[in-house]
């Protein structure tokens, strides 16, 4: 079990992913890299394209991740 004093650093990374799969969305296909954005376009439906939107953000490292939201995600979020 994780000791409790890292519970604040698993929240903030808890909000990074879940602006980043709101903003992503809500942006995409121009949002997505071009594999991802190819994936989202031959999607059936919107929970396929929330999968591929999914996928992307689950690609990213921590540092890209971080550079993706604040890019993306104005304000920040403290």
């Amino acid at each position: 079990m994780a000791p409790r004093e890292l519970e604040p650093l698993y929240e903030r990374q808890r909000e990074i992913v879940t602006d980043l799969v709101r903003v992503v969305a809500a942006r995409a296909p121009i949002s997505l890299e071009p594999p991802f954005a190819a994936d989202w376009a031959a999607a059936a439906d919107d929970g396929a394209r929330l999968r591929v939107v999914v996928d992307q953000v689950a690609s990213l490292t921590d540092t890209s991740a971080a550079s993706w939201h604040a890019r993306l995600v104005a304000p920040p979020r403290r």
